[in-house]
C-alpha cells in the first residue's frame, strides 16, 4: 500500500527554501505562476484563498501581500513546518489534502503547488477541492514535468523517493475534467531549476516553438 503522503517535509525546508538557490528559486517561480493565476481569473469578489500544501506559509505570505484584504488560509500536513511560519497575518491549519478539515464552499481560490505528487489519492485531493470552492471558484495547480523529474532523479536534483507519481497535462486535465472543473488553462514553465536572465521570454519563445516539452514544471487552472 502506497503511504498516505510521501515526502513529507520538516524544518530544514524551510531552512533551504531561504538560503539554497534551487529551493529558494523554486518558490519564487511557483508563487509567480500562482499569482500571475489569480491576477488573470481574479474577481473583485474573492474573500478567501486556500493554499493546500503551504508548508511553511512562504509563499502565501507573498500572497497575501499582492491581495491584502483577501483571508488567506493554509493547509499543511506536517506540524513541524507549520511552526516554522513568523507571519501572523495567515492562518495555517494542519491537515490532509485528502481530507480537509474546511465546510462546502469555504474558498474562492485554492492553490495546489507542488503538492499532488507527494499524494497515494490525488483524485480524492481534486475532489476535496471542488468540494471546498464556492462556484465559480477556481484551483491552481503545479506539479513537476515527468520528463525534468526522471532526469533530477539521474543526476540527483531531489531527493529519492519523495513523490508518489508524476503527472503529464493530458493526465491532470483529465482528472480536473472527471472531478468537475472547467479547464482556463494549462501551460509548462520553468526553463531552468535556478532561473535564468530574461527566463519568461525565452519561455514564450520556447512555448511559440512547440518545444515546451523541455520546461521543468506545469500549470493548470480550472473553474468550478
Amino acid at each position: 500500500m502506497k503511504e498516505l503522503i510521501k515526502g513529507v517535509m520538516n524544518k530544514n525546508y524551510h531552512l533551504e527554501r531561504k538560503i539554497k538557490l534551487a529551493p529558494k528559486y523554486r518558490l519564487k517561480r511557483r508563487g509567480y505562476e500562482v499569482i500571475d493565476a489569480i491576477r488573470k481569473y481574479y474577481h473583485p469578489n474573492v474573500t478567501a484563498i486556500l493554499d493546500i500544501g503551504t508548508a511553511d506559509g512562504l509563499m502565501l505570505s507573498r500572497i497575501k501581500k499582492e491581495f491584502s484584504i483577501v483571508k488567506c488560509v493554509g493547509l499543511e500536513y506536517s506540524q513541524e513546518l507549520i511552526e516554522t511560519n513568523q507571519d501572523k497575518n495567515i492562518e495555517i491549519i494542519q491537515g490532509d489534502a485528502q481530507n480537509m478539515p474546511f465546510k462546502d464552499e469555504s474558498f474562492d481560490i485554492a492553490i495546489a503547488a507542488a503538492v499532488i505528487e507527494h499524494l497515494n489519492q490525488p483524485v480524492k485531493m481534486l475532489r476535496e477541492a471542488h468540494r471546498i470552492l464556492r462556484p465559480g471558484g477556481i484551483l491552481i495547480l503545479t506539479t513537476p514535468n515527468p520528463l525534468f523529474e526522471k532526469i533530477a532523479d539521474l543526476i540527483g536534483h531531489f531527493e529519492k523517493n519523495i513523490h508518489q507519481e508524476t503527472f503529464a497535462l493530458k493526465k491532470l486535465k483529465k482528472y480536473f475534467l472527471d472531478g468537475g472543473f472547467k479547464i482556463l488553462e494549462t501551460k509548462r514553465f520553468m526553463i531552468s531549476p535556478i532561473g535564468l536572465p530574461c527566463e519568461l521570454k525565452i519561455e514564450k519563445l520556447v512555448r511559440f516553438l512547440k518545444l515546451d516539452f523541455i520546461l521543468l514544471n506545469q500549470l493548470i487552472v480550472g473553474r468550478k
